[in-house]
């Protein structure tokens, strides 16, 4: 389901037909909304609508614009109110030097103060950062925020600011801007590891493009969810259960999503194949983070038999209509020939193409040439290469088997192309890849067609 994860139903622009718009999201097919009370008066609107609607949740703080309005006795109602089961997190907390309605020590005293509010109940929280990033970030990191994370509401900095917001184990709200021509965040939220976001909307605030002008409202968390799905490349589902995934992940401290075998993304039936690699490239979040892609629980504990494999693909087949059948993993597929041989057997009576994502060592991995046993049941082969020579792939892929690793994987994309399958060889535009010298590389092989794919930042640290 689509979920709002920032909105403000309390207020006044909502008094005429307040029911009507929750009816209005209902039906747009969001099931949660969080509202956030930002000060004494909202925190108190916030709480009778969350009482009255089983669909509304709270984030309740005090935002950096009312600052001086802190003392002990407020204090003592939020940590009261956020002993309550629908109450999921502290804020908007932050700064704002933009206005600079509050004085900034005191805006950066009461930030202080709310953080470790947060701390102490255990509660993520939601920022509110305008005009002041470095000091924000500075103040995370000296709490110790990491340790409950949270959600960056409204992002509106670059990729260096993403990828600090990550490293920091929050999330980053997207909402209208994405939509906006002269906006920075489409550029940035097409290079967020899917595990990295959440929709929102700051209704009435910040509505999407064609209702600009207008009051904006949680029915058009959908057109954030379009228009990201299309800057990715991905159906809307993809980015709806990504998103919701984030965001029961964090607001409901929810861990129980089983480990997915098999599953759909895109037009296409996925097999997670097994965990172990023979790289260790510096890009992959494979041992460093949790790793969900667009909601799918893809930590592998053990790999997973033939059996459950095969099993697992043909309960996603049996739903829909899929393009292709792909083996890939957070691993090395032909580090398991014989499983994947067998489960590959299995599932080529659905008659769809089968494509193998590979880093290419099969070979060396197997110590014999695999490509003719491949090409009997793989219509499609694409691998990973991410160098244009082997000092390269060294520095960025760092295989176990060292410089041999990168002709090995040169010899592999020539038999490939030699057998028959359809062979794809990508890189990644990873800062230290010479993006055109591979390009050149990959179609002086005659056959190849090259795959140019956008390096996503690091997911999430883990909190």
């Amino acid at each position: 389901m689509l979920i709002d994860s920032h909105a403000h139903l309390d207020m006044q622009q909502f008094d005429a037909d307040r029911e009507q718009v929750i009816c209005r999201a209902s039906e747009a097919g969001v099931g949660e909304v969080l509202n956030v009370g930002y000060d004494e008066a909202t925190i108190d609107s916030t709480l009778r609508l969350v009482d009255g609607h089983g669909s509304v949740w709270a984030a309740l703080g005090i935002h950096p614009h009312n600052a001086a309005d802190w003392n002990a006795a407020l204090e003592e109602k939020l940590k009261q109110l956020l002993l309550r089961r629908k109450v999921l997190a502290v804020g908007e907390i932050g700064l704002d030097y933009y206005r600079d309605i509050s004085p900034r020590e005191k805006q950066r005293e009461i930030f202080r103060r709310q953080i470790g509010i947060a701390l102490y109940f255990g509660k993520p929280i939601v920022i509110h950062c305008r005009d002041a990033f470095e000091d924000v970030m500075r103040i995370l990191r000296e709490e110790g925020a990491s340790e409950v994370g949270g959600i960056f509401h409204a992002f509106s900095g670059g990729g260096l600011e993403a990828e600090a917001v990550l490293g920091l184990g929050f999330l980053i709200g997207i909402g209208g801007p994405i939509t906006y021509k002269n906006s920075r965040l489409p550029e940035v939220a097409v290079r967020l590891p899917s595990s990295a976001f959440v929709l929102e909307t700051d209704c009435p605030y910040l509505p999407p493009q064609r209702y600009r002008g207008e009051r904006n409202e949680p029915a058009y968390v959908r057109i954030v969810a379009e228009k990201l799905a299309e800057l990715r490349g991905v159906g809307v589902a993809d980015i709806e259960r990504a998103a919701e995934t984030n965001y029961r992940r964090l607001l409901h401290g929810e861990e129980d999503f089983p480990v997915s075998v098999a599953y759909g993304l895109k037009n296409s039936v996925y097999i997670n194949v097994t965990g172990i690699c023979t790289n260790d490239c510096v890009f992959c979040s494979r041992l460093r983070t949790e790793n969900y892609l667009y909601g799918y629980n893809l930590n592998l504990l053990t790999d997973p038999t033939v059996e459950e494999m095969v099993a697992s693909a043909n309960g996603i087949l049996s739903r829909g209509r899929w393009e292709e059948i792909v083996f890939c993993g957070y691993g090395e597929p032909t580090a398991r020939m014989r499983d994947l041989m067998a489960t590959a057997r299995a599932l080529k009576a659905h008659g769809l193409p089968m494509r193998l994502n590979t880093n290419g060592q099969g070979n060396m991995i197997n110590r014999r040439d695999i490509v003719p046993e491949l090409a009997e049941l793989f219509d499609r082969v694409s691998v990973s290469l991410n160098a244009p020579d082997a000092g390269t792939y060294v520095m960025i892929c760092r295989p176990d088997a060292g410089e041999k690793a990168f002709a090995a994987v040169v010899d592999f994309i020539g038999r490939a192309v030699s057998s028959g399958m359809e062979c794809y060889v990508s890189a990644l535009d990873y800062p230290e890849v010479d993006m055109e010298a591979t390009r050149r590389l990959v179609e002086s092989i005659p056959g190849t067609r090259f795959r140019a794919r956008k390096y996503h930042l690091a997911s999430p640290a883990l909190t």
